[in-house]
């Protein structure tokens, strides 16, 4: 009675359109913007294998084989030689200055400073061979803690870059997921509004037949009708062009009828507002034209000769 569905209103289609057409924009500058970072995480990559890498390696043998007895004696033997050196120097000059006095170096008292002086010596050279272990020690330690921190920082520069392309292309890829679904909701929800309109307006229609139909049959009644006069329905009729048309989109059911113009109604009725027709009173003209043809009808045939009846057996 009330038609098809009620299609989707195009500019809702737009808007739905223009999100995931935003939404897809948004997965393509980003997807450049991946590029870019990637780019960058290939050539940090490239830097870090080909330059750093060797240097990295270089570093590392050098440090874990740094620290050895051998390298331990060679430091501990210079560090002696040294104080040995610093020794026979001051010795020298405490003979010079003796001998600057007056004093013989080769008497007692003199001995006596000597043999000090060499027992001091000799103290001085025993630290100074341990210092010197430890200081290698302490130097290949050092190196060691250098390279574990370095082999925790490997490759940081390339995994930033991969962390920043794969945060734009996550970022792209939600943006464009988010457009589509708000494509997805605001078609839907114009459909279920749409949809919801039409199920009313079917109820409607329904109702207001069943309401009419009831209407006309409890008020067709002589007495609740006044200013009473004869039609000429049968010429309202013909005025009436009778053609075979369908509604526009958007009107009514949008279906293929049958019947007059309500224009042309309220011109040869003098009944209307010539955009309606009204269901009483088009099913009056037209019940009123057919009576008036029935009448027509009987008086032509008044007119014409009755045939005779045929003896049985004559055909």
């Amino acid at each position: 009675m009330g038609g098809s569905a009620p299609k989707q209103d195009p500019n809702m289609g737009k808007a739905a359109l223009k999100s995931a057409e935003t939404g897809q924009l948004m997965l393509d500058w980003m997807k450049d913007q991946a590029s870019i970072t990637n780019n960058w995480a290939g050539e940090d990559r490239a830097r870090y294998t080909g330059t750093f890498l060797p240097l990295q390696d270089q570093f590392i043998q050098k440090a874990t084989t740094y620290d050895t007895p051998e390298r331990r004696a060679v430091a501990a033997d210079q560090a002696a030689a040294d104080v040995s050196q610093a020794a026979a120097q001051a010795l020298g000059t405490r003979e010079r200055q003796a001998m600057a006095m007056g004093v013989n170096p080769a008497s007692g008292r003199f001995q006596m400073g000597t043999a000090k002086a060499s027992t001091d010596t000799a103290l001085a050279t025993a630290g100074a061979r341990n210092m010197a272990r430890r200081q290698v020690e302490a130097t290949g330690d050092q190196m060691l803690g250098n390279a574990i921190n370095m082999g925790q920082g490997l490759a940081v520069n390339p995994g930033t870059s991969m962390g920043i392309s794969n945060g734009a292309a996550q970022s792209g890829f939600s943006g464009a997921m988010s457009g589509y679904g708000q494509q997805a909701s605001i078609l839907n929800q114009d459909y279920q509004n749409r949809y919801a309109a039409w199920q009313a307006n079917q109820a409607a229609i329904g109702g207001l037949g069943g309401a009419l139909g009831t209407v006309v049959g409890l008020i067709s009644s002589k007495k609740v009708k006044t200013n009473r006069k004869p039609v000429d329905a049968l010429g309202a009729v013909e005025k009436m062009p009778v053609e075979a048309w369908d509604y526009k989109p958007g009107v009514a059911d949008e279906g293929r009828h049958i019947g007059p113009y309500a224009e042309d109604f309220a011109k040869a009725t003098g009944i209307g507002d010539g955009k309606t027709i009204d269901p009483i009173s088009l099913m009056g003209v037209t019940m009123g034209a057919v009576r008036q043809l029935s009448e027509k009808v009987d008086k032509l045939a008044a007119t014409l000769p009755r045939s005779k009846p045929q003896p049985m057996g004559a055909m």
